[in-house]
């Protein structure tokens, strides 16, 4: 009784004394490492914020990996901050293998001779310029192999502390030396990126950092020898945004499969339709029992007794879907030296026009569609093509509707080639076009964008094109808005000179409407001024609209409305001109003040002026006749002369000398 006591009383105490660990456990219990996709930058910051901490960020891949509260998780999910989340995954590498000293010679290997790759050698054509980012375990310094660089994302050094990657590193390129081991693109600029532990462990936190770092760096190729069964979306996204950025990425189909080869036991990331998933055959052509099995196989290399580097400057032999895979690899490697213009998509349809089939006719779950193997194009036929006189557009037709074949790849490069060709010389015109928009230079762009063939390439370049457009459209723009809002003359003429830089375009014409129908308004004090003046020509209006329209910028606007006026001030004209002409005719008063009258109403001074100065040449000459007839009367008064000069007197304009004349006569 007193033992069941003692017991009871300890653990009554244990309730006691234990509040502070149950608490530290609830704490972290409910806290996850988890990665999370976000839709914004926004979003991200605010993930950040509410995060315990911050694992990694990457620079391409709109997930970052954070360790966070489950209940803070779950908020910003439901506030849309969150597209999904989940755990971090691991994986280990599964490999058979053992070191080995083969006496065969490098290039002898039966691995390279199944896929022919000698025939691309002896073309030249190994890999040269082809950067080729090998996300394993790292690569080991060997005399066999070149390392471009890399990185490691679990530890210090991305050498190889496993040995798998260095293997994968032999069968892509291994030197051709003489010794040792031979590999499928010996001159590929291989980079060794370390996410694999040395106990053969991975996560896919890690190889998301691997991916990252291989589309910062520009790799063409990226190689994944590893899988899970299991699927991880954020792996996804990451294959999802490398493709995009126009990486190739392949990876092994994985060794889970059965003697049977039946089920789906293909591994993840093979799995994705981004990734060409590789399967192993063995020496006799055959699918290797270990090899995944599934309709997303896409091709099948050699995987058994696969002889390559190792560490410490060894050789091994490895078994394995990780070993098919590089030799994959190293093939893409070969047709992107040779088909530098092809895309991502063309090239891996070119694996399937070189492909033997193995299994059952077509794509089957076994082989995919078989083992590639390095052939050369019909020449002959690829310049036949070239040279059948057809445009761009024609050819490209007749390129898609052609059967599959290494010779479409060919046809394929030479028209991305041209099409390269004439982005190189869009870009460059671009670039000039923004300095010097001149109308030459946009007809020239016009003409090459017509001579784009690819939709989407024609699309983006236009884009390009439409902003390079917007930049150059701004400056006018902002000085048509700043007119409409503020209509001087000096705001009128930066408008106008804006827009007189750019070449004919539909926008810069509806900015030419735009900034008229401001001027017009501006121009209503002018045109309603002068409207008023043709109902009412008096001077004072006369005056009024001429400095109104005068006032207006020099444009075609002020044009028609000086026009106008002159045509108003030419009528007043010729009607004076008619009444001058009459009285140098019939020099009598009454013409004389008709044709005054005229001239009054002709009130543009300058035109006045010279009416004046004709009518006062024929006043003059008339007063100089009279004052003759008189001084001739004064000499000889006679009633004759009298008359005679008292008719020229009478007829002269009224005035002061008129009146002496008259006394005179008196």
């Amino acid at each position: 009784m007193r033992k069941i006591m003692f017991l009871l009383m300890l653990f009554a105490w244990s309730f006691i004394i234990s509040p502070t660990p149950i608490a530290e456990a609830s704490s972290t219990e409910f806290q996850k490492s988890v990665i999370v996709k976000y839709p914004t930058e926004t979003s991200k910051q605010i993930i950040i914020q509410n995060a315990d901490a911050v694992i990694e960020e990457f620079e391409h891949l709109p997930m970052v990996a954070v360790k966070i509260s489950n209940e803070r998780l779950k908020n910003l999910k439901s506030e849309g901050h969150i597209e999904f989340y989940e755990e971090n995954q691991q994986f280990t590498l599964q490999n058979q293998f053992k070191v080995a000293n083969l006496s065969s010679a490098e290039l002898e290997r039966w691995n390279l001779k199944a896929m022919d790759v000698q025939n691309g050698w002896s073309h030249g054509y190994t890999g040269k310029g082809v950067k080729i980012a090998i996300i394993d375990s790292g690569v080991a310094n060997h005399s066999d192999l070149t390392i471009a660089g890399g990185k490691s994302f679990v530890g210090e050094s991305y050498d190889d502390d496993h040995g798998h990657g260095t293997h994968v590193a032999g069968i892509i390129a291994g030197k051709h030396n003489g010794v040792g081991v031979a590999g499928v693109a010996p001159n590929a600029d291989v980079y060794a990126v370390k996410a694999i532990k040395s106990d053969g462990v991975g996560d896919v936190r890690v190889v998301l950092q691997a991916i990252d770092w291989a589309i910062d760096n520009h790799m063409d190729i990226i190689n994944l020898s590893f899988g899970d069964l299991e699927y991880a979306k954020s792996l996804h996204e990451g294959i999802k945004k490398a493709s995009e950025h126009g990486l190739l990425i392949v990876a092994a189909s994985g060794n889970e499969g059965n003697d049977n080869g039946t089920g789906n036991t293909i591994n993840y990331p093979a799995r994705h339709e981004e990734v060409i998933s590789v399967t192993s055959i063995n020496r006799y052509f055959k699918r290797s029992s270990f090899s995944g099995t599934g309709d997303t196989n896409d091709f099948a290399a050699p995987g058994e007794e696969i002889y390559s580097t190792y560490l410490n400057g060894q050789y091994a032999t490895y078994n394995g879907t990780s070993m098919a895979t590089p030799h994959i690899t190293g093939m893409l490697a070969l047709l992107m030296e040779q088909y530098p213009y092809a895309t991502p998509t063309e090239l891996r349809e070119g694996l399937r026009y070189i492909a033997e089939d193995l299994g059952d006719v077509g794509l089957d779950a076994l082989y995919g569609y078989g083992l590639p193997k390095y052939r050369l194009p019909n020449f002959q036929v690829v310049e036949g093509f070239l040279n059948s006189g057809l445009s761009a557009e024609a050819l490209n037709k007749k390129i898609d509707s052609m059967p599959d074949s290494i010779e479409k790849l060919a046809l394929k490069n030479e028209q991305n080639k041209a099409e390269q060709t004439v982005i190189k010389e869009i870009d460059q015109l671009l670039g000039t076009l923004e300095k010097e928009p001149t109308e030459q230079l946009w007809n020239e762009l016009q003409a090459l964008l017509a001579k784009l063939v690819a939709a989407d390439v024609k699309e983006q370049k236009q884009k390009e094109a439409d902003a390079v457009i917007e930049r150059l459209l701004e400056p006018a723009t902002n000085a048509v808005r700043t007119f409409t809002k503020n209509k001087t003359v000096y705001n009128y003429k930066k408008a106008e000179v804006e827009l007189n830089k750019l070449p004919s375009l539909n926008k810069k014409k509806d900015l030419e409407e735009t900034l008229n129908v401001a001027l017009k308004e501006f121009a209503k004090n002018a045109i309603d001024s002068l409207a008023q003046f043709e109902k009412n020509p008096t001077k004072n209006q006369y005056s009024y609209t001429n400095f109104s329209i005068n006032s207006l910028p020099d444009s075609k606007i002020k044009t028609e409305l000086l026009e106008k006026l002159a045509k108003q001030v030419q009528t007043a004209v010729k009607t004076a001109k008619t009444n001058i002409a009459a009285y140098e005719k019939v020099q009598t008063l009454k013409n004389y003040n008709k044709a005054v009258k005229a001239i009054q109403s002709v009130f543009d001074e300058k035109q006045r002026e010279l009416l004046e100065k004709r009518i006062q040449k024929t006043v003059n000459n008339n007063t100089a006749k009279a004052k003759t007839r008189v001084a001739n009367y004064e000499k000889k008064k006679t009633k004759a002369n009298r008359n005679l000069a008292m008719k020229l007197v009478q007829e002269l304009p009224n005035g002061k000398e008129k009146q002496q004349l008259l006394k005179r006569l008196k």
